[in-house]
């Protein structure tokens, strides 16, 4: 019996390795890395990557740069952790292990950054994945590593004798988690407006980190860099990608969210779309349709809100190539908000009193007038809950599916009886 459970305590321990096993390290300079002080791990920066099975694969790739202070590197809960969860996600993941201090410098964890950006790209097609959609994630210092080679890329040089020096350095796009850099002053918004398309997470609680985060998106989205950010109540620093966690567990549903509205998760571009929302006939007048990909589950999903601003046609949409959806087919539903809207800025007589109150120049006879037109307007309720159509007819079994190309308008109409 205790030989059993010896064999038994073996098989499992031999499990256990097998089971936290890692691809090994990449080396990004098998030669020695440039500046190199010794010959330990930690003089040789390299990558540890994270492949999706092939039938989850959609070509994206991030590289994972966990935190620590520069002194030391959080690769468990910063970097494991968040390359299997990009893996399950069918992106490829490659955890960095970057120079620290007091061994080196900013200068040469920079380079470490970029060096990892110029492999991927350049064993892009070993690994299967686009070279125009490799991104990057940090967390804490991580952030700040990621940020700072984001504002000073390396160039892409053709002639180069080393391969990887061939490949630019700048990521297609940038997650922040409780980290940033402070942006030099000298860096007007026409370089900051070069950063990549940036997602921020962070908590309020972590007041350190989320103050320059706050200052990193102010100076991001007066630059029109596309930001996106989610700053939760509570949270200690250092949750990476708090999995389990009911709260700030939310954020990676909320990233996945935005890397899929991008078009970062499939090969196929983005296109406009234009169209007009029809319902028993006449015009949607307030509401949304929203647009499920139905052929390719990686597509960007699509909202388009209807809010009848402008004097253009009633129910008419617009949507720009970079909010827009992939060629193809697309369920819709459609979900109805009122039966009786119209905005301000559709009725020439608010438009003029509006016009005259933000210049200033409302007169006593004005004030008059808008005070007994706005006795006269309905303003009631004009329905008891939100009204939805995922089918053309109420009795149709199937769903309403449309097919969506470049250049082609779309009626979407349904009909409630």
């Amino acid at each position: 019996m205790k030989r059993f459970c010896l064999l038994f305590a073996l098989l499992m321990f031999i499990q256990d390795s097998w089971a936290q096993k890692l691809a090994d390290p990449i080396l990004l300079w098998p030669n020695g890395a440039p500046g190199a002080t010794g010959s330990s791990d930690e003089d040789k920066p390299a990558l540890i990557p994270f492949v999706p099975e092939e039938s989850k694969r959609n070509g994206a790739a991030v590289l994972v740069v966990p935190g620590g202070g520069f002194t030391t590197r959080a690769v468990d809960h910063e970097g494991v952790l968040v390359a299997q969860w990009l893996k399950e996600k069918g992106i490829t993941a490659f955890i960095l292990r970057y120079r620290l201090r007091p061994l080196y410098t900013r200068n040469d964890w920079v380079l470490d950054g970029q060096r990892a950006m110029q492999y991927i790209r350049a064993n892009a097609s070993a690994y299967n994945i686009s070279p125009d959609r490799v991104g990057t994630i940090g967390f804490s210092a991580g952030a700040n590593l990621i940020a700072d080679m984001s504002l000073n890329p390396l160039a892409a040089q053709t002639n180069a004798t080393d391969a990887l020096e061939r490949f630019a350095s700048k990521p297609d796009f940038l997650i922040l988690g409780y980290g940033s850099m402070r942006l030099p002053a000298t860096a007007d918004s026409v370089v900051v407006s070069k950063f990549p398309p940036t997602f921020m997470y962070g908590t309020v609680e972590d007041r350190a980190s989320n103050t320059g985060m706050q200052e990193m998106l102010n100076r991001l989205y007066r630059a029109g860099v596309p930001v996106e950010a989610h700053f939760f109540q509570n949270g200690v620093h250092g949750t990476g990608f708090a999995l389990g966690d009911p709260v700030l567990g939310q954020w990676t549903t909320l990233l996945h969210n935005w890397l899929a509205v991008g078009g970062f998760l499939t090969d196929k571009p983005q296109v406009a779309l234009a169209g007009v929302v029809k319902l028993d006939g006449a015009p949607l007048r307030k509401g949304m349709v929203i647009l499920t990909p139905v052929d390719n589950r990686e597509a960007p999903p699509v909202v388009v809100y209807i809010v009848n601003t402008g004097t253009g046609e009633l129910g008419r949409f617009l949507v720009p190539k970079g909010q827009g959806p992939v060629e193809g087919r697309y369920k819709i539903e459609v979900r109805q908000d009122a039966t009786r809207w119209t905005s301000n800025s559709r009725e020439p007589f608010m438009i003029s009193m509006m016009d005259k109150q933000a210049k200033g120049t409302l007169t006593e006879a004005d004030i008059k007038q808008w005070s007994e037109y706005t006795r006269k307007r309905n303003l009631s309720p004009s329905i008891d809950k939100q009204r939805i159509y995922a089918r053309k007819h109420p009795n149709d079994k199937l769903d309403y599916i449309v097919a969506i190309k470049e250049g082609k308008e779309v009626l979407i109409e349904v009909f409630g009886k």
